[in-house]
């Protein structure tokens, strides 16, 4: 927890209070996550994500010139660079914020994570390592539904060591209506039971039961390998994780679900950094 001084008097305040000031300026802290679909916004009380359709560039700026009186420290993680220079060339249009580069203020700061031992691993399965320490203390798995179903393990040393990716649910569905001729795409939804009556229960009972499977799987190993078989605290996330909460913790599992664990780790990471690292990340005009 954090502390600020109001009338006098210390309040006690959360990691979304943090102020930095940087050349004489106030700001606040913002994380924006650039993932495969979509791009994430967290700030404050303030919880956006929009699809990239026509209109996602439009949502962005018409939310920090319109929507917000605070300067922010925008710390920007992407893991889809089709889109990167896009959003930073809306965010440099709009006067009175900086836009951060988070993978090098992350590799500047490796208190908070310890991650030298692994090769090329995400930037955001390391945030959001950093970002579940803020959910549950170490160590503990992270399980991230996604386009992809990311599954990471930190010690009680804050030492990422590793995980698995396989593909998300809505990405079985789209890989199996590409490959076959009988298997339509379909939105990923609450399947009705565990098996189906027709092509579409039964495709997303599947999937459901591969993701259940495949994360109790990797999940077991996990504490068998890293944990001398402990149970450690699983944090759940990403935009399909409803679909797999009830069966892990049918199976006994300690589930804490928090949908912002990337962009808290993006908050983590700015309210930590140096002023001299905050300022050497900033980037420059595109």
């Amino acid at each position: 927890m954090l502390s600020h001084k109001l009338n006098g008097q210390y309040q006690m305040s959360t990691l979304y209070d943090t102020k930095i000031e940087l050349n004489n300026v106030e700001y606040g802290i913002c994380g924006i996550d650039v993932g495969n679909s979509r791009v994430k916004i967290h700030h404050d009380n303030v919880e956006l994500s929009f699809p990239y359709d026509k209109e996602w560039k439009k949502n962005v700026q018409h939310h920090f010139r319109d929507h917000t009186t605070q300067k922010y420290l925008i710390g920007l993680s992407s893991v889809n660079p089709k889109h990167t220079t896009a959003i930073v060339k809306v965010l440099q249009r709009i006067l009175g914020h900086k836009t951060l580069n988070v993978h090098s203020l992350l590799m500047r700061n490796q208190g908070l994570l310890q991650f030298g031992n692994v090769e090329s691993a995400g930037i955001d399965r390391l945030l959001g390592t950093i970002g579940a320490m803020q959910v549950a203390p170490p160590p503990l798995i992270t399980v991230d539904c996604g386009t992809a179903i990311t599954i990471n393990a930190v010690s009680s040393e804050k030492v990422f060591l590793g995980g698995v990716i396989f593909a998300g649910m809505s990405t079985q569905i789209f890989g199996l209506s590409k490959q076959t001729a009988a298997i339509a795409l379909i939105p990923m939804e609450e399947p009705e039971g565990t098996s189906g009556i027709n092509t579409k229960e039964s495709l997303l009972s599947g999937v459901v039961s591969s993701a259940i499977g495949s994360i109790l799987y990797t999940v077991e190993n996990f504490q068998k390998a890293f944990f001398g078989g402990e149970k450690v605290p699983i944090v759940l996330t990403g935009g399909e994780s409803r679909f797999v909460q009830r069966g892990l913790e049918a199976k006994g599992l300690t589930v804490r679900e928090d949908s912002n664990i990337v962009t808290d780790g993006i908050l983590r990471l700015l309210a930590d950094a140096k002023i001299s690292d905050l300022q050497d990340t900033v980037i420059a005009k595109i």
